[in-house]
């Protein structure tokens, strides 16, 4: 008995014997920090993953915010390109002309910054903003330009990609969670 406890004695605190109860403690505490380590790193991992999520949701909500303002713009210029062709007003049709290229410009690059890819409906921005310059050129310096005929096609072009871009808006929200109604 006298010997076990010697050569107890002797492996847990000579230091020449190998590792000691303070070795095994040490090496315990550390394999619990690098747990610890570990789990604080995935806890990290996912905070950031949401906080990626969230802010991608209020970049979506932003650019459908501003896409709302646009469209309320090209109401406008349709409302005011309808007033034109019935009272075959020149000096009207010419700022909604310019006005919707305007806009067209504004909500090109809105859509640029929104998922999916909306590239279709951009490409039709641009062509109807180039029809609506085209238009606004023939009209100006002309007395006696045929406003209803030159403005007719674009308003309708504008018609189409305000309700086209309202049902986009829509969706959106309703993806976010908010009220569908724009």
């Amino acid at each position: 008995m006298v010997a076990a406890t010697w050569v107890l004695n002797a492996v847990l605190w000579d230091p020449n014997s190998g590792p000691g109860w303070h070795d095994w403690l040490g090496l315990a505490l550390t394999v619990f920090g690098f747990a610890i380590a570990f789990w604080q790193l995935k806890k990290t991992k996912s905070a950031s993953e949401t906080a990626t999520a969230e802010l991608n949701r209020a970049r979506k909500k932003l650019n459908t915010d501003q896409l709302s303002a646009v469209v309320n713009q090209m109401q406008i210029v349709v409302a005011d390109i309808d007033f034109a062709i019935d009272s075959n007003d020149r000096e009207v049709a010419h700022r909604a002309l310019l006005r919707f290229s305007y806009v067209a410009k504004e909500a090109e690059a809105i859509l640029g910054n929104l998922e999916p890819d909306h590239g279709p409906l951009q490409t039709r921005l641009t062509e109807t903003s180039s029809k609506a310059l085209d238009a606004k050129s023939s009209i100006v310096g002309r007395p006696n330009a045929d406003v209803a005929r030159t403005a007719k096609a674009v308003g309708v072009a504008v018609s189409s990609l305000t309700v086209e871009i309202s049902g986009l808006i829509a969706s959106d929200r309703y993806q976010l969670g908010e009220d569908a109604r724009v």
